[in-house]
């Protein structure tokens, strides 16, 4: 009877201890893919990841990261590394190429000049060029 029950445990548990290898699998890991999007913008990086360097923070700053994740590329003063490397960093909802001062669906919502410079919607004064500060992004 204690045989049986050993075996029993045994099995069970070297099921359990090889579950987790197979899952590991990298093939199987999150489709990264995050495709394109009809608010996407002229100069969008589709290779953006979270926290990664970027080298583009004054126009065509957009990217799209896992999952499609809107993404931004920020230079923030005084950090390191150098201070030639921004970082990618997660931005509100992206809503394409729009005109300085054209009305916009509402707060935190982001979207690209003609011209590449990011633009933040704020309120009644419409679509407006960004600046970043170390409290976060606000219009120029």
């Amino acid at each position: 009877m204690f045989r049986e029950l050993f075996v029993a445990v045994s099995i069970a548990g070297a099921a359990v201890g090889l579950a987790p290898g197979a899952l590991a699998d990298p093939s199987n890991d999150y489709h990264d893919d995050p495709g394109r999007y009809p608010t996407d913008v002229p100069g969008m990086s589709y290779e953006a990841k979270l926290g990664a360097p970027c080298y583009s923070w004054e126009r065509n700053v957009f990217g799209r990261g896992r999952g499609g994740e809107p993404l931004q590329c920020k230079w923030i003063p005084n950090q390191w590394p150098p201070v030639y490397t921004g970082f990618w960093t997660a931005t509100y909802a992206l809503y394409g190429v729009q005109d300085i001062g054209a009305p916009c669906p509402g707060p935190q919502s982001t979207a690209q000049a003609p011209d590449g410079r990011p633009l933040l919607c704020v309120g009644a004064r419409g679509w407006q060029p960004t600046v970043l500060t170390g409290s976060g992004l606000h219009p120029a």
